[in-house]
Order: structure tokens, then sequence, then C-alpha cells
């Protein structure tokens, strides 16, 4: 049984752990007083987006929308995980969010 068996959102916003091995390894000092489990995405910082992948249909209504945030050199590799993808980019012309629909 799961929490969200049945349930369905026409919105969902996730703002997964994303920084990779080698960027957790370097991360500086504003970014050690945050809890690992809320950075650390794996070898790639992928981990988290590919669960979302293979389960978000369950739970996203027809017709609905979930935006992800995501590290500046993901947007591409994000996008493939999902069909219905493209990025929004912030006021620094960065990818950060990808909308899938």
């Amino acid at each position: 049984c799961t929490p969200l068996a049945g349930e369905h959102f026409d919105l969902i916003v996730s703002n997964p752990p994303y920084l990779t091995e080698k960027e957790m390894a370097s991360r500086d000092a504003a970014l050690l007083a945050e809890p690992q489990g809320a950075l650390d995405g794996g070898a790639d910082g992928l981990f988290f987006y590919r669960r979302i992948a293979a389960d978000y249909r369950r739970v996203l209504a027809s017709g609905g929308t979930m935006l992800l945030e995501i590290g500046c050199t993901q947007a591409n590799d994000v996008q493939s995980l999902f069909q219905n993808a493209a990025c929004l980019s912030d006021y620094g012309n960065r990818p950060r969010v990808v909308v899938v629909t």
C-alpha cells in the first residue's frame, strides 16, 4: 500500500536532490550545512529523476503538469527521461526547471 494509491494530481512540483558525486565532494561552505540527503542525486545526479520518471504517470492527472527543478547542466538528460518535456530557464538564462505534461 502506498500513501498516494488512487490519488491523481493536476500539478506536481519537486526539487529533488540533483548534485553529482563530484559536486557533493567539492561543494562550498554554504552547502556543507545542508543535509546530504537533500542534495545527493547519486553518481550522475539523476537518481531521483529516474525514480520519478518510472512512476509519475501513476499520480499525475490526465492533462496535468509536473515541474522539476534541475541542475543547470542537466536539462537534456532530465528531459530525455520523459516523453513530453520542455525546459524553462532562470533569470540568468540557465536551464533550471523541466516541465512535463
